[in-house]
């Protein structure tokens, strides 16, 4: 029972059968009232000629006296005729002088004229006027005035259907109006049942449809889809749903392969920061253990191996750190105006010794006037600095590095790092600037976190960077920055 309650279905019902009530009995009523007002208008049109028809043929005034043999007659004629009606003298000023009411009395002794003008002037007008036996009561009537030398003297006021008539064409009324409109509510009501139901249950069968497939995406089925054929709202809900579903199921499979990733790159670090920490381990416990026994020369040896593994460890934590920041949009970016020059000639000043180390000829190509840049002056070091170290790492003694400027337009400048190194297969090309790949290009002494490093610093400044690589010939990296205007 509280799942029939519960159900959308059988709600939807009870609220249709509630409304069905409402407008049932508002239709009744309505067509009560409305086929009454007919049945009144239309007597009151077929009989607006009476007043006017018993004025015309009587004079029940004689010299402003009230003629009582003329009136009785008046009287008689009108009962003769139509006893359903009851019949009004009155003078100019509405007071009633005289009438024909039988079985009743009369309570009031003037009547307001305002109606019996309106239906004398406007002969299409519906309209009703006071009861004299009924205070307050509004009745159709026929109303003519009696003239005497061309002067209104009085008027004739005919109430068209009398109390006794009135209660029993109301009764018989009412009771045709209740079999009439219980048939037509009969009809309706259970037509509209039948075709309402169907409704309801073709709308909540598509919510149904809707509900389970949710439900069962929701416990798991990834694969569920709603596919709903028919058009409409429901249409539109159950195929933003699916596209729901997809872009959840493609997170969760993104997630699921960047969960993979992070593992690989755990486990690569773990890998690189082993070596150097072995390396570390290695020599400080022979320093300890054969301290006395090693001359000098070999302990500075090993210090300095010491030193430089301490410092790629450094590195390494210091890679990560900075990589996680930028991917944790923690990083903003502080744009402002500097030389291009000065930077490039300061980043070569920082690499020479490097290069000369390996052998490695280092050229920068700048243009001859001084270029102004806007960017973040310390990030894009950082840019530069892990570009070069990436060439140099991986170009062989004797071959050449070079830095190029190409001012190709107004707005823009394009700065190429070119090297004769190793270069990079066509395999791990698209991956390069990924923090959870680490080909080959990466695995020379470095973290294989500055090229994504790099990629991020250029998304914060909305730059793209483009390589071209190719194996054991080289590899150029190259990126716009915007001009200062």
């Amino acid at each position: 029972m509280k799942n029939l309650s519960n159900s959308l279905f059988w709600r939807l019902s009870l609220f249709f059968l509630v409304i069905l009530f409402v407008i049932s009995g508002v239709y009744i009523y309505t067509t009560h009232n409305s086929s009454l007002v007919y049945s009144q208008e239309t007597s009151q049109r077929l009989n607006r000629p009476l007043a006017e028809r018993v004025a015309k043929f009587t004079k029940p005034f004689i010299d402003g006296s009230i003629n009582e043999e003329e009136v009785e007659k008046l009287f008689h004629n009108v009962m003769v005729l139509n006893p359903s009606v009851e019949v009004y003298l009155l003078d100019e000023a509405g007071k009633i002088l005289s009438y024909y009411a039988p079985f009743g009395e009369v309570k009031l002794e003037r009547l307001n004229l305002d109606p019996i003008h309106q239906f004398i002037d406007n002969k299409e007008v519906f309209i009703k006027g006071e009861d004299p036996r009924n205070p307050g009561l509004q009745k159709i009537f026929s109303a003519a005035g009696i003239l005497d030398n061309e002067r209104t003297v009085g008027y004739i006021y005919i109430i068209l259907a009398s109390e006794e008539y009135t209660s029993v064409t109301d009764m018989l009324a009412h009771n045709y109006q209740i079999k009439l409109a219980t048939k037509a509510v009969l009809i309706t009501f259970f037509a509209a049942i039948i075709i309402g139901f169907f409704v309801i249950w073709y709308l909540t069968k598509n919510i149904n449809k809707i509900s389970v497939a949710v439900n069962r995406f929701k416990q798991g089925d990834l694969k569920t889809r709603i596919r709903l054929e028919s058009k409409g709202e429901l249409s539109v809900l159950a195929n933003n749903i699916d596209a729901m579903a997809d872009t959840i199921v493609s997170n969760i499979n993104e997630i699921r392969s960047v969960e993979k990733l992070r593992k690989e790159l755990i486990s690569n670090i773990s890998h690189d920061l082993r070596t150097p920490l072995t390396s570390i381990q290695g020599y400080a416990e022979t320093l300890v253990l054969l301290e006395e026994k090693l001359d000098k020369k070999t302990k500075i040896k090993y210090l300095n191996t010491i030193l430089s593994s301490t410092q790629r460890v450094k590195k390494m934590v210091e890679n990560l750190f900075e990589i996680s920041k930028l991917e944790a949009h923690q990083v903003e970016t502080k744009k402002e105006t500097f030389s291009i020059n000065e930077l490039l000639s300061d980043m070569v000043m920082k690499f020479d010794l490097m290069a000369k180390s390996k052998s490695i000829d280092f050229k920068i190509n700048v243009a001859d006037n001084n270029i102004l840049v806007f960017a973040d002056i310390a990030l894009m070091e950082r840019v530069f600095q892990n570009l070069l170290e990436n060439a140099l790492n991986h170009t062989r003694e004797g071959g050449t590095v070079q830095i190029a400027i190409k001012n190709n337009s107004a707005s823009s400048i394009e700065v190429t790092i070119k090297d004769t190194g190793v270069g990079i297969s066509s395999e791990e090309l698209p991956y390069i600037f990924d923090r959870y790949k680490k080909g080959a290009y990466g695995t020379h002494k470095g973290t294989g976190l500055g090229l994504a490093i790099v990629k991020k610093i250029l998304e914060l400044h909305k730059l793209d960077i483009k390589v071209e690589s190719e194996l054991n010939v080289g590899t150029s990296f190259s990126f716009r920055l915007p001009v200062y205007s």
